[in-house]
């Protein structure tokens, strides 16, 4: 019986081709590693996750998130305006008025402080600026101070200038939509008008 060879190819054709394939495979291993170190900050701006998470409020606002630290040092006199909210369509509606008047006079900077976990987990610095603005919180049916959503603070010169809770507490079925009409803003506009140039006055 005869027998049958097979002949063997080589994988790389000379030394040359080896040596640039293994150059490659080094400097592809090199660059992975490379990239897996580098550190990718995803997060956005605030003014732009704001917009994302409020979809009347545009890109281009002035709402910079703050946390109950911050919140506290503005309730405690320093100047500083506050809107303390959460992500609903009432503090959605009021956060685009509040934000056309602060643009239209110049503020560049107001702080948003989403309240609601620190107040269900009894955070000692919630507590804190709950005290502090005792004489403007609600009292709820058990004589529990508490602040609710959404709320616009004002501070200048130690001395509160705004602590808004108009639609805080809306009775009936009405919606944000509905309630905001063009007479409720223009008057809401008007009010913050006046308090926005007591505050960049002062």
């Amino acid at each position: 019986m005869e027998k049958i060879y097979i002949k063997n190819e080589k994988l790389f054709k000379n030394k040359w081709q080896m040596l640039i394939y293994c150059l490659l495979f080094i400097a592809l291993i090199g660059a992975f590693i490379y990239l897996g170190t580098l550190d990718y900050d995803d997060t956005l701006p605030d003014n732009e996750e704001f917009a994302n998470n409020f979809s009347l409020v545009p890109e281009d606002n002035v709402f910079v998130y703050a946390n109950a630290t911050d919140a506290l040092m503005i309730a405690n006199g320093t100047k500083g305006i506050v809107l303390f909210g959460t992500t609903n369509e009432w503090v959605n509606y009021y956060a685009n008025i509040v934000n056309k008047v602060a643009k239209e006079m110049g503020i560049d900077k107001i702080y948003y402080y989403d309240f609601v976990g620190n107040r269900q987990d009894n955070n000692g610095t919630y507590e804190a600026i709950v005290e502090k603005l005792s004489n403007y919180v609600t009292y709820n049916d058990y004589g529990t101070a508490e602040i609710y959503a959404p709320t616009l603070l004002v501070v200048s010169n130690d001395k509160v200038l705004l602590f808004d809770t108009e639609t805080s507490f809306v009775e009936g079925n009405i919606s944000p939509s509905e309630y905001w009409n063009s007479f409720n803003e223009t008057a809401k506009m008007k009010e913050l008008r006046n308090v926005f140039s007591k505050y960049l006055e002062s």
